[in-house]
């Protein structure tokens, strides 16, 4: 019986556990109030799921996000058609 609880125990565990497989964070540079906006904008659009480690608040301070693998692609599209420059911090957030 104690066995089974214990094996029940793990593998409750087991499918709580969020993964970060692919995720990369990125840090943003902006260079004036209206990239600072895009940044605001992006971070308010939930289905992308952005995780704002440092969030967008004035031009040339740093803003460091955490993009999930599945929105990477569509984000740094964003970021390139505004002219807004980026820089990778983690390839790979799991590794």
């Amino acid at each position: 019986m104690k066995l089974i609880l214990i094996f029940s125990a793990l593998i409750g565990a087991s499918l709580c556990l969020e993964t970060f497989v692919g995720h990369q964070v990125l840090r943003i540079k902006t260079k004036n109030e209206e990239e600072v906006k895009q940044l605001q904008l992006l971070e308010s659009l939930e289905h992308l799921q952005l995780d704002f480690w440092i969030n967008p608040s004035a031009p040339a301070l740093p803003v460091d996000v955490r993009i999930p693998a599945a929105s990477v692609q569509p984000v740094k599209a964003f970021l390139e058609s505004q002219g807004i420059q980026y820089s990778i911090l983690i390839e790979d957030l799991q590794q």
